[in-house]
């Protein structure tokens, strides 16, 4: 019996996210590395590239800062 997604606890908060360049995401939550446990978060573009996939990306890189033209930026911040 498998539990839905929405079920499972996330390390962050899920929902539409901004990419420093601009380009919006939807977050579906956290994974965890089966081998390591480090936090992964699972993301899409909500404007699918041809074919549309799924990404992950280190939470810590995910949530870090970014220097970008002279500005310190979050690299996705929620929408």
């Amino acid at each position: 019996m498998t539990r839905p997604i929405a079920d499972y606890p996330s390390a962050i908060e899920t929902g539409l996210y901004r990419h420093y360049k601009g380009k919006d995401y939807v977050v579906y939550g956290s994974v965890t590395h089966s081998e390591t446990e480090e936090v992964l978060v699972l993301y899409a573009p909500v404007v699918p590239a041809d074919p549309a996939r799924l990404w992950v990306r280190p939470l810590a890189m995910f949530s870090e800062s970014v220097d970008s033209d002279g500005s310190t930026l979050p690299r996705f911040r929620k929408v």
